[in-house]
Parts: structure tokens; C-alpha cells; sequence
């Protein structure tokens, strides 16, 4: 295998949200995903906090929509 060949990755699902707080929709999840990937601070990459933070950024928008 050539070195430019290889490559990891590292996935985050609906279930991982779910298992922080399972009070979500499945579309309050995908924004929590699409969130966290569109805004992910590159230099730390995404852990369990930041899909908490986005998780109440999500929930706010929600609140704030009705």
C-alpha cells in the first residue's frame, strides 16, 4: 500500500446523539451532525462536548422557532 493510499476516519451517527440526549428528533440530530461538521474546530476535531454544544445551540434554534 502507498502511503497516500492510507487513511482513517472517524464517524459520528444519529445514535451518538441520541445517546447524549435522546429527547431529540431524528432531524434535530442530522443538524446536530451537519453542525458539528460545518463548524468543528479542525485542531481539536469533534468529541462528545461538542456535539453536547451543539445539541443546545439546536435545541435553542427549536425554542426560538415557536
Amino acid at each position: 500500500m502507498k502511503a497516500e493510499d492510507y487513511k482513517i476516519t472517524i464517524s459520528w451517527d444519529v445514535n451518538d446523539v441520541l445517546s447524549l440526549d435522546d429527547t431529540l428528533t431524528t432531524d434535530q440530530c442530522i443538524d446536530v451532525l451537519e453542525k458539528a461538521e460545518n463548524n468543528h474546530d479542525a485542531n481539536y476535531g469533534i468529541s462528545w462536548d461538542t456535539l453536547s454544544w451543539y445539541i443546545d445551540d439546536v435545541k435553542e434554534i427549536n425554542l426560538n422557532q415557536q
